[in-house]
């Protein structure tokens, strides 16, 4: 190809895309994208994650996987449909990303072709040291003066980031079950030991369990079920603080 046929094939690229980014009003009006920060090199998990949605929400996502094939030439009509939604598909990732990304990769053909090449851009250089922060988040992590809610809130979201960095094939389903049972495991340890000293008999009862219960069952039947305020415990309708915690004496003091 010529330079002029080149240039000339890169402006129509750039006017396609441009001509679609009127469309994109919608894309941007979304709830979802509420919850997109642009991908800046730093966040492709979280990124990827929040796009698919919003993607799927504007019923384009084979325009991502492949599965949305481009129809024959000799069907004009269909081509050209199929050629205005890949445009608004690619112009909807390369606008939630930072312009000096997002230029990158406007050249490239397909929706596909820009979600397959930033992939390799950017899901294996950040896994690594991601998996890394996160995991010593999480081993670091007390629930100290929050609510439990809060606390267990958190180390979900970390939990639900991990899953996604690091997504495994299984040939063997029952080796897949065991390996979540494992994990499911090390995530109560995790949660117990941060908890607060008061929630000691909480977390005594959890681990005298067997088997051991889900994290979900750990929060919602465990905690929920023992009515605390802070370090007040509750007894006969009652919430009740060691006083010696508040005056320095140690007999018991209802409060309301």
């Amino acid at each position: 190809m010529s330079m002029d046929a080149q240039r000339g094939s890169n402006h129509e690229r750039v006017s396609e895309i441009q001509s679609s980014m009127g469309s994109v009003g919608a894309f941007e009006n979304s709830l979802l994208h509420l919850t997109v920060e642009k991908l800046n090199g730093k966040n492709y998990r979280e990124w990827a994650q929040a796009i698919k949605l919003i993607i799927d929400e504007k019923g384009k996502l084979g325009f991502l996987t492949g599965e949305t094939r481009r129809p024959p030439p000799t069907d004009v009509a269909a081509s050209q449909k199929w050629r205005s939604k890949n445009s608004f598909t690619t112009s909807c990732l390369i606008h939630s990303m930072k312009p000096s990304i997002g230029k990158t990769y406007m050249f490239l053909l397909t929706a596909k072709n820009v979600w397959d090449a930033i992939w390799e851009t950017y899901s294996d250089d950040e896994n690594a040291s991601q998996i890394f922060e996160i995991k010593t988040r999480l081993w670091q992590m007390k629930q100290g003066d929050r609510e439990v809610t809060e606390y267990y809130t958190e180390m979900l979201g970390l939990w639900q980031v991990l899953d996604l960095s690091c997504e495994e094939e299984w040939e063997c389903m029952k080796d897949n079950v065991r390996f979540k049972k494992k994990m499911e495991n090390k995530r109560v340890f995790e949660f117990l030991t941060g908890l607060n000293r008061e929630l000691d008999d909480v977390r005594s009862r959890v681990l005298s369990r067997r088997p051991l219960p889900s994290i979900r069952e750990v929060f919602f039947e465990d905690l929920s079920s023992k009515k605390t305020i802070g370090s007040a415990k509750e007894h006969e309708g009652l919430y009740y603080f060691d006083e010696i915690d508040v005056l320095g004496q140690s007999s018991p003091t209802g409060c309301n």
